[in-house]
């Protein structure tokens, strides 16, 4: 379980750019699987076109990445390296629950997820964890709230892109069936 919680931390950073998220993927799997192969945005692009990883939110400039797509990452990219071909860990992503590949994850990478009390990142983590919440308008009747300290906060330009997907989203007319 401690392992796992450590592992739940990493959602406190997201969201993240398809960068970030193949950054993070690659300094975890260096020390569950040393030797394997880097993880690179082009290997997320392409587990997503082989539907090993779900699309990420938003389009284009304006795309980000949570936790259950580094959940998803780090689970094809251990079965890969065990010897697993990508059609069956597309279709296991399909038929498993996320916490059950969350849980086989965090069993895998024991070694190198640092128990509670280590850091996972580099930077302290604060003593106290913020109860303060932002509030943004994305328009008439519609409010995005960020906890205070979410890093989207302290980036404007995924903030502003994430900001134009819901109002475009919103402004679009649905699809009539």
């Amino acid at each position: 379980m401690e392992r796992l919680a450590a592992l739940r931390r990493y959602a406190d950073d997201a969201p993240w750019s398809v960068t970030e998220l193949a950054n993070i993927a690659d300094q975890v799997l260096s020390r569950a699987l040393p030797g394997s192969k880097s993880t690179t945005e082009r290997t997320v692009r392409f587990y997503v076109s082989r539907g090993v990883v779900r699309p990420p939110q938003g389009r284009g400039a304006g795309a980000f990445w949570g936790y259950p797509h580094l959940i998803e990452l780090l689970a094809a990219r251990i079965a890969q390296h065990e010897g697993a071909a990508l059609d069956d860990i597309a279709a296991r992503r399909t038929t498993t629950s996320l916490e059950s590949v969350e849980r086989g994850v965090a069993s895998r990478l024991i070694e190198a997820l640092p128990p509670l009390g280590g850091a996972l990142q580099e930077a302290p983590v604060p003593a106290e964890i913020p109860v303060g919440w932002q509030r943004l308008e994305v328009s008439d009747g519609v409010e995005l709230h960020l906890r205070d300290g979410h890093p989207l906060l302290s980036d404007t330009r995924r903030l502003g892109a994430v900001l134009g997907d819901l109002r475009s989203a919103i402004a679009s007319k649905p699809e009539a069936t």
